[in-house]
């Protein structure tokens, strides 16, 4: 589902995230610019950058995850 990035950012800070999906957050990178094909990329840098896009903090250690 697409979301504005004030309802995002609702849900996301609400308990259990609000039942965003990472199909979710992949519609959303989309239809907001951040990517073309995000469901190629590595999703957990595409949940930080809608994350940061709706004004939530990171979320996801990339760091800890490519290694």
């Amino acid at each position: 589902m697409i979301y504005t990035k004030e309802k995002f950012k609702e849900l996301w800070d609400s308990p259990y995230g609000g039942g965003i999906t990472f199909d979710d957050i992949a519609d959303c990178a989309k239809d907001w610019g951040l990517y073309n094909t995000p469901k190629v990329a590595l999703i957990y840098t595409v949940a930080n950058k809608v994350l940061i896009a709706a004004g939530c903090d990171k979320y996801f250690e990339e760091e800890l995850i490519a290694k």
